[in-house]
């Protein structure tokens, strides 16, 4: 199941560093792989490939991720999105 999450940073290269510190954090959310982009306009985006949707919301939810978030310099905008469908045209 993939969970992407997306939000505005003040720093692209700061959050992109700081992301991949939370290796544990991740691992605890059935996390195998993460795909990271960014525009511009400090806004980034990450795609989590999970193999326990339940595991990756509580963890999301949990304050020990909002710590992290503060730690990957996130100033806002932060919303999860479920990928529960899939269209192949």
């Amino acid at each position: 199941m993939y969970v992407a999450v997306r939000a505005e940073v003040e720093s692209v290269d700061t959050w992109r560093e700081q992301f991949k510190t939370h290796n544990d954090l991740f691992k605890s959310q059935g996390v195998s792989i993460a795909y990271m982009g960014a525009t511009e306009d400090n806004k980034v985006l990450a795609i989590f490939d999970t193999n326990d949707l339940d595991a990756f919301i509580k963890v999301f939810n949990d304050p020990e991720t909002a710590e992290a978030m503060s730690n990957d310099k996130i100033t806002g905008g932060v919303e999860m999105f479920v990928m529960d469908e899939t269209y192949t045209p």
